[in-house]
């Protein structure tokens, strides 16, 4: 992909205004018009199926040393990508390796890095504000190629923070974007969002799946804030935990970025 076309990928996710008014009317279809207090008591009584879930979910993500060794690393994504600044900001002692895999139904997901800060792109070199860049990779299992990813899994990478419903803090509101290219049969993705490390005193995901904004058909948030995926969850799926030092969280930054999103007055 060159430099065109990786701005233009950039580009086409970039939020409308009212994309909050459409998210809200959005959200009130999606649960039926229930009231706040109706979901938490549906919520509650799920919590048992939830606490299984969540158990299963933990026993599928495996670390696989000998798969991550076959994939591009993310300075190489970002160097497919031609952003020689981000290829540089990935080799840094600031970036963080994960190469942490997760299988479902026929397809393996990889979380292979993250690294964050201002001025880390090509394309962000006149943006002072900082943020979060992820490269994530798509492969079939049985080790057959993978086409061009907009012509196989409508697949959608999206942060996720526990303590926040995630119809409310996504990468719709992060200000998400991604480009994504194919090579020796494996679909790479480049996501960036907003900072994350503003969140790093709470458990932030990253989710995988087919579809768009996240709902409540596709996650669930239980009562001790933490998020998973519902039983009713269809198509590949993964959900990372990405690894975030404590010692980052910036609650000021953050309860400002909530203010922007709408979440507090």
């Amino acid at each position: 992909m060159n430099r065109e076309k990786y701005r233009a990928a950039l580009n086409a996710t970039e939020l409308r205004e009212d994309f909050r008014k459409e998210t809200i009317e959005k959200l009130t279809r999606v649960t039926g018009g229930r009231t706040e207090k109706e979901i938490e008591l549906m919520k509650t009584r799920r919590s048992l199926k939830h606490t299984i879930a969540a158990t299963a979910a933990a026993a599928a993500l495996i670390v696989s040393a000998a798969a991550a060794a076959t994939l591009l690393s993310p300075n190489q994504v970002a160097g497919e990508l031609s952003d020689s600044t981000l290829q540089s900001a990935f080799d840094s002692v600031g970036a963080t390796r994960i190469d942490q895999s997760v299988q479902s139904e026929g397809y393996t997901f990889t979380l292979a890095g993250m690294v964050s800060g201002a001025g880390l792109s090509d394309y962000a070199q006149e943006v002072d504000e900082e943020r979060t860049y992820v490269v994530a990779s798509i492969a079939r299992t049985d080790g057959a190629a993978m086409g061009d990813p907009a012509n196989n899994l409508n697949t959608v990478f999206t942060p996720l923070v526990s303590g926040y419903l995630p119809w409310q803090v996504n990468a719709w509101t992060l200000g998400g974007s991604a480009a994504s290219f194919t090579k020796d049969g494996v679909a790479y993705y480049l996501f960036d969002c907003a900072n994350l490390e503003v969140f790093a005193d709470h458990t932030v995901y990253l989710a995988a799946y087919e579809g768009d904004a996240p709902s409540n058909k596709e996650f669930q948030m239980h009562e001790d804030g933490t998020i998973s995926f519902t039983n009713d969850i269809k198509g590949p799926h993964a959900l990372f935990t990405i690894p975030l030092d404590p010692a980052k969280a910036d609650p000021a930054a953050a309860e400002q970025m909530l203010r922007e999103i709408g979440l507090v007055e």
